[in-house]
């Protein structure tokens, strides 16, 4: 026997409520991906724009911050807001610059003036005490007596060494007489034969003279950098370059020791201990430069300085 009755006396609520949900879901779920579409293209993305140009002028790109990065009005209020500090912190910088400026000249002279003192004085009173010890060396017979008036010579040739070294340290005459790329050979030179580190320079392009201030920044941060790799890297090579472009003179500074973690700002620096790179920091900001400093634990350390 065949009965015949009609389909919705015979399914159950739920079952014509399980046939209704692809009706009803379908909708929802493209509402919820065009929400996504939307806070991803216009919250999500341009707050991780924000956020690198914020890192950019966390190291002294003022300029990063003003181009747009679009996105709902919040956020673009916060990037005019971050471009309004930007623009303050500039020029607070700038005087900020003179102050350093200022107080960098004053360190040059007082160094110009140890160097001469050191020179014209100290060295000058050791060499006559040693030609005394030749002397009196003469006139000795006893041998014991002989070879104390040695050591004593000795000693006095090794002063007088250590003493020209800080004299050159304190004033680079050959940065004055010879030029950036001499005073940098020798400040390599001088250095590797003091210390374990196998360092070599290496100069690129055709070499020109600039201004003495330029030069004398460009000096005292190898100087600087070179003095860090000895004292912390625990390296045993490193390279110092000078680049000599038509737009560009770059200077950079290599090891292949322990490396640090960086900061990720440059007023970390002091609270890290990191007071040379500070520094050096500041002499490449007096002459304009960009600096730049790539290192990890383990993976040595490159310091650029770019003009």
């Amino acid at each position: 026997m065949i009965t015949e009755e009609e389909w919705e006396k015979v399914i159950s609520p739920s079952l014509q409520l399980t046939q209704m949900a692809p009706l009803v879901l379908v909708p929802a779920f493209i509402l919820a991906l065009v929400a996504i579409w939307f806070g991803a293209k216009q919250i999500v993305q341009p707050l991780q724009k924000l956020e690198s140009k914020a890192a950019a002028l966390a190291w002294g790109d003022f300029e990063a911050i003003q181009d747009s990065v679009g996105g709902i009005s919040e956020v673009q209020h916060l990037q005019m807001e971050l471009a309004e500090m930007s623009r303050k912190v500039q020029a607070a910088q700038a005087g900020l610059h003179d102050y350093i400026g200022a107080i960098t000249s004053a360190q040059e002279e007082e160094r110009l003036r140890l160097a001469r003192e050191l020179h014209d004085d100290t060295i000058q009173s050791i060499i006559a005490l040693k030609q005394r010890v030749q002397l009196a060396q003469k006139s000795v017979k006893d041998q014991a007596s002989r070879r104390t008036l040695g050591e004593l010579e000795t000693l006095s040739e090794q002063t007088i060494e250590n003493l020209r070294r800080m004299t050159r340290a304190l004033r680079p005459i050959y940065l004055e007489d010879l030029g950036l790329v001499t005073a940098l050979e020798m400040l390599v030179r001088e250095t590797g034969q003091n210390n374990v580190v196998n360092i070599k320079f290496q100069k690129l392009g055709d070499e020109h003279r600039l201004s003495r201030e330029v030069e004398l920044a460009f000096y005292r941060i190898a100087q600087e950098a070179l003095s860090n790799v000895v004292r912390h890297s625990q390296a045993q090579h490193a390279k110092l370059l000078i680049s000599f472009g038509e737009r560009e003179t770059k200077l950079e500074v290599s090891d292949n020791g322990r490396g640090f973690d960086m900061p990720k700002s440059p007023t970390d620096f002091a609270s890290n201990g990191h007071f040379g790179l500070l520094g050096i920091r500041e002499r490449a900001d007096l002459i304009g430069a960009r600096l730049e400093i790539e290192s990890a634990l383990g993976e040595g350390t490159r310091l650029k300085v770019r003009l």
